[in-house]
């Protein structure tokens, strides 16, 4: 089944943010600081305020007097010596100082948007220039400039997690110990549509209304409430279509806040839509972190310890979930795939100044997983391993599943060494000489990298399903996820026209109103399939339960007596029937007072989400590579993969989020990451001329295939796919670059592996 919501977007009639025009909506455009680290002694708004067509400019001020409150992380966490994080507080509008260039000082509106930059232009602001800091290792140090004084060292917390006394053991007893410092620079996300909103007030309610795309609209409406101190009844959060998010637009940020705050302020609804240069420097980023990492093996090549000893940056600020992504979200497949019974992970989450960091597709496991395949090479190389032998050796069996790891997840089924032999075989690794000859021929260097993957599938566990029939008899599921490209409107109407036993086409997906749901998670963590779509499934029989029940009222029988099949209730034995249209038709036939108190809504089904939400994706990736030496250029030639998604139920679809994922990968490893100054502070790659994204020429056919083991944690035996490819999809492309450049001497280059840092590697000795 092809994505049912194609032709309408395809066709120009979806309905983003942008093509929202509410009668007498107003322009904001966000005047920002100028500075990554500075005093702000004076924001001066008064000749902004006197350009005509301009209906307010609000300063930290005007947010103070209003009473709107800061913006706080929602994931607190507590280091290992006990102390909670230092949590600085983070204002909408800058309020005495600037942390970071692009923070949000002041917020014009207007009545068209050119006024609005014509008076941005005129804010005046009056800055004491402080040194910056942004690199992670300066931070630290004990000369490096302090971003808060409560926040010595700039660490916000210090954590950690696994057996490190068994670390310490197994180091001490191994044969060989190798250790390498990987760096994971910060990763713009830049998905089709750039984040925007529309804020309203109701006068006459009090409720307001804020348009904006989102992974999930119930955190947003909390959040909001929270702002602006509202009871979360006065705050409803409406999403539409989503031109892609990856992360990006799950959380709230500043221009949300001040929409709204601007809409009752003015009495008008007021819109910002963020322009690409903008978002640079306003969206949250994702990765960055530096890993000091260590692996003990034995003489034959059995891995007996793992253990990272990290960086995290944090950005100027707390984002909304970040202290939870550098944490509990980097070790859940920490060891990966491999049996490695003795981990540790530690991890100082810094403060430096630039814009605050949060989840990016993979949530701090793409680090983890990069950081062990490069190390597992690493090793390889100094100490003669075959690197295919070595990571065949210590996969995990099926036998050893379910497998408790260090860091306390308990893996479920899978068969790694299978998978991984199905991907040497699919790639004709046997045959991978001759290619490699083929390549000197042409004057090109040719490596070839492998790694073995798995995602252990997170996301909110809030989700409360409900599947409806509807007047006309069509079947509505209203969900608490929120599609941002990805096909829920596809795959959800499947799960529960398969549940029902009805054509997909007769099922109505909804999604994004917070007026309509009072529980629901978002998505987030790959969790669509192993959370929403079992939820469905259990809301779906339920809906046909009381649907029996009030067949039995119209039939005048019992329930127990009635049997469903393909959207129609029947009498058992006899001819008597009733489709799903013909029940809503005579549902006023019904006495009011004669049906259940659950009944009185109609046909109903209605669930939270109950059991186990993680389920463990899997899969081996083999890619070839080619370099040319005369200017460093990297094509990536062959992507070979198998995955193991469980379930399939929309292989198109699942397909297509694995071509996204290793795309993005192909990116993060060979192109992209974050250049700040470090004299300014200012961000270097601050644009699309300035920051590399992977194009269609980037990306070779991706020769893929399936391996699917049913996740027992789920009811459909499902499991998720989103983040699979980034979290497995980095390693064996870096492992192949520096396989290709081994006859240099190059021993390994950090990411991303631009034809300029490879060319110098050659060219200087590796």
């Amino acid at each position: 089944m092809l994505r049912r919501e194609d032709d309408r977007l395809l066709t120009g009639h979806g309905c983003y943010v942008d093509d929202l025009f509410p009668e007498g909506a107003a322009h904001a455009v966000v005047v920002r600081s100028a500075m990554a680290h500075a005093r702000l002694l004076s924001v001066s708004v008064d000749e902004a305020k006197a350009v005509p067509g301009v209906l307010t400019v609000l300063t930290a001020d005007d947010l103070a007097s209003e009473g709107v409150g800061p913006m706080r992380s929602r994931m607190p966490m507590i280091g290992h010596d006990g102390k909670p994080m230092i949590e600085p507080e983070r204002p909408a509008l800058a309020k005495d100082a600037a942390k970071y260039a692009g923070q949000p000082v002041a917020f014009v509106v207007a009545e068209t948007v050119s006024a609005a930059l014509e008076a941005a232009e005129l804010v005046d602001i009056g800055y004491e220039d402080l040194e910056p800091v942004t690199d992670l290792a300066h931070a630290v140090s004990n000369d490096a400039p302090k971003l808060w004084d409560k926040a010595p060292r700039n660490v916000s917390f210090d954590w950690r997690i696994g057996n490190g006394s068994e670390v310490d053991e197994a180091i001490s007893a191994a044969d060989h110990v190798v250790e390498l410092t990987v760096d994971h620079p910060r990763a713009v996300i830049a998905p089709v549509e750039p984040r925007g909103c529309v804020g309203a007030f109701d006068g006459e309610t009090g409720k307001y209304t804020l348009h904006t795309p989102s992974q999930g609209v119930v955190m947003l409406r909390a959040a909001m409430s929270e702002a602006l101190g509202v009871d979360e009844s006065h705050m409803r959060v409406i999403t539409n279509d989503v031109g892609g998010s990856f992360a990006v637009k799950i959380w709230p940020y500043p221009e949300q806040i001040l929409c709204l705050l601007a809409a009752r302020l003015t009495g008008r609804p007021v819109k910002w839509i963020a322009d690409r240069t903008e978002s640079f420097v306003a969206d949250a980023p994702g990765r960055g972190r530096l890993d000091r990492a260590t692996l003990a093996l034995k003489k034959d090549g059995t891995i007996t310890a793992f253990r990272i000893d990290a960086l995290a940056d944090m950005g100027a600020f707390l984002n909304a979930v970040n202290p939870s992504i550098v944490t509990k979200g980097a070790v859940r497949v920490f060891t990966s795939c491999y049996k490695i019974t003795a981990a540790e992970y530690r991890v100082q989450a810094v403060f430096t100044n630039a814009t605050p960091t949060d989840a990016y597709r993979g949530a701090g496991k793409p680090e983890s997983a990069g950081t062990l395949e490069r190390l597992i090479d690493y090793a390889c190389d100094k100490h003669g391993f075959d690197r295919a032998e070595i990571r065949a050796k210590n996969l995990m069996t099926p036998a050893d599943l379910p497998f408790h790891t260090p860091m306390g997840e308990d893996y479920d089924g899978g068969d790694y060494p299978e998978i991984f032999r199905k991907a040497l075989t699919k790639a004709d690794y046997e045959t991978y000489a001759g290619r490699r000859t083929a390549s000197e021929a042409a004057g090109k260097k040719r490596g070839i990298g492998f790694g073995i993957h798995v995602h252990a599938t997170g996301g909110s566990t809030a989700e409360r399903s409900k599947v409806e029939l509807t007047g006309d008899g069509k079947v509505r599921v209203r969900t608490g996820t929120q599609d941002s490209g990805q096909g829920h409107q596809t795959t959800l109407a499947q799960v529960a026209a398969e549940t029902l036993g009805i054509d997909p086409s007769q099922v109505i997906v909804e999604q994004g109103d917070s007026d309509d749901l009072q529980i629901g998670g978002g998505t987030g963590g790959s969790c669509l399939m192993p959370i929403a779509a079992n939820t469905v499934h259990r809301a779906a029989i339920e809906m046909v339960e009381n649907g029996k029940k009030l067949a039995g009222h119209i039939l005048e029988t019992a329930a127990q007596d009635i049997e469903y099949e393909a959207g129609s209730f029947k009498v058992a034995g006899t001819d008597k029937a009733i489709s799903f249209p013909e029940l809503m038709a005579r549902m006023g036939d019904i006495p009011a007072e004669t049906l259940e108190p659950g009944l009185r809504g109609g046909c109903v089904g209605e669930m939270d989400f109950e059991g186990k939400h993680t389920t463990f994706p899997n899969g081996a990736y083999v890619v070839e590579v080619e370099v040319d030496p005369d200017t460093g250029h990297v094509a990536v030639d062959r992507f070979v993969g198998v995955d193991d998604l469980g379930r399939i139920v929309n292989e198109p679809l699942a397909f297509g989020q694995v071509t996204g994922g290793i795309a993005q990968a192909i990116g993060e490893v060979l192109m992209e990451g974050s250049v700040y100054d470090p004299d300014s502070g200012q961000l270097l790659t601050g644009s699309l001329m300035d920051y590399a994204f992977p194009r269609a020429d980037d990306v070779p056919f991706i020769d893929h295939a399936w391996a699917a083991t049913p996740s027992p944690n789920s009811l459909l035996g499902v499991k998720g796919v989103g983040e699979v490819p980034s979290i497995g999809g980095p390693g064996p492309i870096m492992n192949a670059v520096i396989d290709a450049l081994a006859g240099y001497g190059v021993k390994h280059i950090d990411i991303p592996m631009t034809p300029q840092k490879i060319w110098t590697a050659i060219h200087n000795g590796g």
